[in-house]
């Protein structure tokens, strides 16, 4: 061998010794927990359409809640009140009765301010830690707005659902309790007007009072900016402007007919859960696939069938 060769085989054993014998540096950096932190200082402005939702626990420090509990709470509240910040800390629970249930008579019936929230959101999980202060003890107590978020109900959210109070509605057809608690089937396009907003303890919480041209009375539930079993005048009048008396009315009663275009779908039953589409040589067909059974079929972005299973 001759020296070259050598001054080459020296070099490299030198290089692996070194790698062997000198730490990398790594670039090391700090996990991100996905935690955010919400106070009156940084929280979402609130509109108070939605009561505790994930769109509206940024938005609630400064708020105050009213617990009426949840239904069927006699055995207490499972792994939702915590002495600490559960998502960063350990999980001691609030005045425990048993194993990991804070019972009913210690939260219900008792009106919170909201100090701080916490929500974390990563690949496997999402959660979300209320900072509530007992307005009569001044207990600090903190709260999971993930269970049982019904048992809740914010007092802006409350009071905005006063709007619609002295307006017309329609009934959609759909079974409603009225205010003795009995299930009623109103027929669909009575006419009703929402006299007043109520609240129940243990039970879904805050909802509207309509009353007939009989002065029955139907209990109505509010979902975001819409009512579930009722449609209102003026939405009516909305959609019908907007997409002419053929279609408005129909979409206004939440149904879908041939001849509709896509927009028109969406707005009457939201975005399908799933799509498929076949193409052949003169038209696209898409099917929308939506739950309880509804499909629409759309030829060439307008509807050209509907089949509904019962």
């Amino acid at each position: 061998m001759n020296s070259g060769n050598q001054r080459i085989l020296i070099s490299i054993a030198i290089l692996i010794f070194c790698s062997l014998h000198v730490k990398a540096q790594l670039n090391i950096v700090k996990k991100n927990d996905g935690i955010k932190e919400y106070t009156t200082e940084n929280s979402l402005p609130y509109d108070s359409i939605m009561n505790l939702c994930t769109e509206s626990f940024p938005s609630l420090p400064g708020q105050t809640l009213f617990m009426h509990g949840a239904k069927n709470d006699q055995h207490g509240y499972d792994d939702t009140f915590f002495t600490d910040n559960f998502l960063l800390d350990k999980r001691n629970i609030y005045k425990v009765e048993n194993v990991c249930f804070t019972p009913s008579k210690a939260v219900v019936g008792k009106y919170y301010d909201v100090l701080k929230v916490w929500t974390k959101r990563d690949y496997f999980s999402m959660g979300c830690c209320i900072l509530l202060k007992e307005k009569e003890s001044g207990d600090e107590i903190y709260y999971n707005g993930y269970k049982y978020p019904e048992s809740m109900t914010c007092l802006g959210y409350y009071e905005k659902l006063k709007r619609y109070i002295g307006k017309s509605f329609k009934s959609l057809g759909i079974q409603v309790e009225n205010t003795d608690g009995i299930v009623v089937n109103p027929i669909e396009g009575e006419n009703y007007k929402c006299v007043d907003v109520a609240l129940e303890m243990n039970s879904n919480g805050a909802f509207l009072v309509m009353e007939d041209e009989k002065k029955n009375r139907l209990k109505a539930t509010p979902v975001g900016p819409e009512v579930y079993e009722f449609v209102s005048e003026d939405r009516i009048n909305e959609l019908t402007d907007k997409y002419g008396k053929k279609y408005g009315e129909q979409i206004a009663f939440r149904k879908v007919v041939i001849g509709m275009n896509e927009e028109m779908v969406r707005t009457a039953w939201g975005e399908p859960y799933r799509k498929s589409e076949i193409t052949n040589n003169k038209s696209k067909i898409e099917t929308w696939s939506y739950s309880n059974n509804r499909y629409v079929y759309i030829t060439d972005g307008k509807v050209s069938d509907i089949s509904i299973y019962k």
